[in-house]
């Protein structure tokens, strides 16, 4: 669970339960949402919040047989709120095209970790030269160049290593490997 889901369940929690209207609804919604910068993140959380409400609602009226419950009017005034929210950022709100190029947050994490298990898997083998893992762990700052021109970086770095240290073919060609599995067209890493 990501910070705005935590945050948007942790606010669900109690949010409906302290509704003495509307107006005092909509004042502790937009309160909260001034945590959150950019109509993406507050859409997000807007989102799961709306999620969370539901549950919430629901199981209560499990329990409840109640038609003029309190609690089942403050759910609704809840849900109201949120969907007033939700379409107001929604009218000025454009969603920016994703650039293929790019790499997502997903990515680079996996990468930062594939990285990190290229040089233990060195270290295991006896490739323990620091300058070697340092040339590796060096491209964890290069996300910003996009996705073909890292991977541009990372065969140059293996053809440096290729040539300067003498490591082996196949243990670079694995490395690339291990680094490109999951990408579509990252090109070839060959030295024969």
């Amino acid at each position: 669970m990501n910070v705005i889901e935590q945050e948007a369940v942790n606010f669900g929690k109690f949010y409906a339960q302290r509704i003495a209207g509307l107006k005092l609804a909509k004042e502790n919604l937009e309160q909260k949402l001034t945590s959150f910068t950019g109509s993406k993140n507050k859409l997000y959380f807007l989102n799961v919040l709306r999620k969370e409400i539901e549950k919430h609602s629901d199981k209560h009226k499990s329990k409840c047989d109640n038609k003029n419950c309190s609690m089942h009017r403050d759910y609704g005034i809840a849900e109201f709120a949120i969907d007033q929210e939700l379409e107001s950022i929604s009218t000025y709100y454009h969603p920016e095209v994703a650039n293929e190029d790019e790499f997502t947050i997903e990515q680079k994490v996996d990468l930062h970790n594939k990285i990190n298990e290229v040089i233990e898997k060195l270290n295991n083998l006896g490739i323990g030269q620091e300058v070697i893992f340092n040339e590796i762990d060096e491209l964890k700052e290069h996300f910003n160049l996009g996705k073909k021109n890292w991977f541009k970086l990372l065969k140059g770095k293996l053809l440096d290593l290729g040539i300067e240290k003498a490591l082996e073919v196949a243990i670079l060609d694995e490395i690339f490997k291990a680094l490109s599995e999951g990408f579509t067209n990252p090109g070839r890493f060959l030295l024969k």
